[in-house]
């Protein structure tokens, strides 16, 4: 679901890290797999960006 929200908004990761303060390498990670989930405080911060429920942020589909 971020690949959805980062490509509604027309963004990259490196700009998402620097509008967020989220290191780029983490949203990486998170975006490829390699990190299955995110701390709270994370999501909340994504959240809160994209003006959606945390839960949007953890969808799958």
């Amino acid at each position: 679901m971020l690949h959805e929200l980062m490509d509604d908004r027309r963004i990259n990761q490196s700009q998402l890290g620097r509008e967020t303060g989220i290191p780029q390498a983490t949203i990486s990670r998170y975006l490829n797999g390699t990190t299955k989930s995110l701390k709270f405080d994370t999501l909340k911060v994504l959240a809160d960006y994209f003006s959606v429920p945390m839960e949007k942020i953890v969808r799958n589909d």
